[in-house]
């Protein structure tokens, strides 16, 4: 019994620390925005405050962790019409450059693949400092026909905001 109660302190204790990080995103549809979060993803960031222009940044999302609190609407988004997760089971983002906007902001461009298509992106990264953790916050506004995610769509809106709150 002791150990089964240690082994659920350390998973509830992972848990925690995980969810620390998040990876989140929102849309329009139907004039109401629709916001969403991806449960399973890693990152890899090297980063050194002395030498920032020397940093890179990664990322991999599993697609199908996709939770819009909408059950039926998640496997709907999971299918063919939208990412196809059979066929692409993750999204992912490789840094190429980083330029030192201030102490506090970096700009990161990159490729970032969702499906088959990979496209150059930029955006800002801004970086605090929590519990003796670096933290690094962006948001990236993407359109979703650009990746072939979702076809044509009166209720829909091509563009959607991508948040990150890492904890390293």
């Amino acid at each position: 019994m002791k150990q089964l109660c240690l082994s659920l302190s350390m998973l509830l204790f992972a848990t925690i620390l995980t969810a620390q990080s998040t990876v989140t995103f929102k849309i329009k549809n139907a004039g109401f925005t629709v916001p969403g979060s991806f449960a399973d993803f890693k990152t890899s960031i090297k980063y050194d405050k002395k030498l920032p222009r020397q940093s890179a940044f990664s990322g991999t999302v599993q697609v199908k962790s996709i939770d819009t609190d909408n059950k039926a609407r998640d496997k709907h988004l999971r299918n063919e019409d939208f990412f196809e997760v059979d066929t692409y089971p993750e999204m992912t983002f490789q840094s190429t450059a980083v330029t030192v906007v201030s102490a506090k902001q970096l700009k990161v461009a990159g490729n970032l693949k969702i499906k088959k298509t990979t496209k150059k992106v930029v955006f800002d990264v801004m970086i605090s400092e929590k519990n003796g953790k670096t933290v690094f916050d962006t948001e990236l506004q993407i359109n979703r026909r650009d990746f072939e995610v979702g076809g044509s769509s009166w209720t829909l809106a091509n563009k959607l905001t991508l948040f990150l709150h890492i904890e390293e």
